[in-house]
């Protein structure tokens, strides 16, 4: 019979959460939120709705402790998650994992959708990413002149850096053109001479006032600096494109000149700790010394001076003739190996060889020649004989197929 292939509800409602769960692992959805709850755990649980329908929904402390808005009743949002179900009761739900007001929740989905195609292009692997500078002389930053966090920076950088020559490419950092400004920003610091990194960023603000910095041109530009960039947006929860596509990712704008400045500030305090640690070694070997010149002294007191000067004398007397003779035997055993070379030379010398009754004869170039066929018929050459130098003249040889 079909009945006992039946399944059982536990069953069937574990395989529907298999299904749903693998097929909506990570949806959008847009609601208004009902039957607000934040528990006292840290969890939310409430409802989301629209006009015709009803999704229950539950946001954990792990992702609810980051919001940047206090959710409620009534707020019409946008929910990033995935969808469960609570087979207690055989519901399902929406789990969130990201949570944003209706009224950015659309600039969110264009954030979420540029993210995901840029890093399916690379952009964002560390393998495009460039070091950072350990010692940067020269710093370009590109950011409002009025803000605060150009104030802070500078402070930061007189502080703990004051040698590094800081150039400021003023720039829009909120509204519709500022990606185009900043980008300029950075071209005209990229063509400055002896630019080490340049900083590029602003303070904090909302999702809306950073938007300039999720801007797709600004990343591509950010990308392809051939000079390595720093991206200083916002407080340490906010994260932007340019966050993400740049060499280094600071906090806060006062972050980045201390991450730039760090390697200055421990090279200084190895210095500093050097420069205490001799001062310690040297302090203890003078006082050890003066222990020994005290000792020293007693034992003199006690000798004859005149017995200690004889003796030492006498030692000195003694090795300066050993010195001579060491000195000696080194002379005569070089001047021998000297010899010796000398006469191996002398019997390899051309002269040596010439004067034996061999000749050696040359081109008008100097070139020795080997064989007849290095001379042409009739081409003068030289004889080089022990005494003196002949001057000759090739003939045409009878045995022409031989002269080779």
């Amino acid at each position: 019979m079909k009945f006992e292939k039946s399944l059982s509800v536990s069953e069937l409602t574990a395989q529907l959460k298999g299904l749903i769960e693998s097929s909506y692992s990570s949806v959008f959805v847009k609601g208004e939120i009902s039957n607000f709850t934040h528990h006292s755990s840290g969890h939310m649980y409430f409802t989301l709705k629209d006009k015709n329908s009803e999704l229950r929904a539950v946001m954990f402390k792990g992702n609810n402790n980051t919001l940047a808005f206090s959710p409620k009743s009534g707020d019409d949002v946008i929910i990033q998650g995935k969808l469960s179900v609570y087979e207690a009761r055989g519901q399902y739900q929406i789990i969130a994992q990201h949570m944003e007001p209706a009224g950015i929740g659309a600039l969110y989905l264009e954030f979420e959708k540029l993210k995901q195609r840029l890093k399916e292009e690379g952009l964002f692997d560390e393998s495009q990413k460039k070091n950072l500078p350990r010692f940067p002389l020269k710093i370009g930053i590109v950011t409002s002149k009025t803000g605060a966090a150009i104030r802070d920076m500078l402070t930061i950088f007189k502080r703990r850096a004051p040698h590094i020559k800081i150039l400021i490419r003023p720039a829009l950092v909120q509204g519709s053109d500022a990606p185009k400004d900043i980008i300029n920003g950075i071209k005209e610091l990229s063509n400055q001479n002896n630019i080490d990194l340049i900083i590029v960023g602003r303070g904090g603000g909302s999702f809306e006032d950073l938007w300039p910095f999720n801007n797709e041109e600004l990343a591509r530009e950010i990308s392809k600096c051939i000079i390595p960039i720093v991206s200083a947006v916002g407080h340490e929860t906010d994260t932007t494109i340019s966050d993400m596509v740049a060499d280094f990712r600071a906090p806060t704008p006062s972050a980045a000149s201390e991450i730039s400045t760090n390697h200055f500030v421990e090279a200084t305090q190895s210095i500093h700790n050097l420069h205490k640690r001799l001062i310690d070694v040297s302090i203890s070997k003078v006082s050890s010394l003066w222990q020994t010149f005290d000792s020293l002294s007693g034992r003199l007191m006690i000798q004859k001076p005149s017995n200690v000067f004889n003796q030492q004398k006498e030692k000195i007397g003694h090795l300066f003739k050993t010195l001579n003779m060491s000195i000696k035997r080194i002379i005569n055993f070089e001047q021998s190996s000297f010899l010796n070379l000398k006469t191996k030379l002398d019997t390899l010398s051309p002269t040596n060889t010439l004067e034996r009754g061999y000749s050696i004869a040359y081109k008008e170039d100097r070139s020795i020649i080997r064989r007849p066929g290095d001379l042409k018929s009739g081409e003068p050459f030289t004889v080089k004989l022990h005494e003196g130098e002949l001057r000759a003249k090739k003939e045409k040889s009878q045995y022409q197929n031989k002269e080779n």
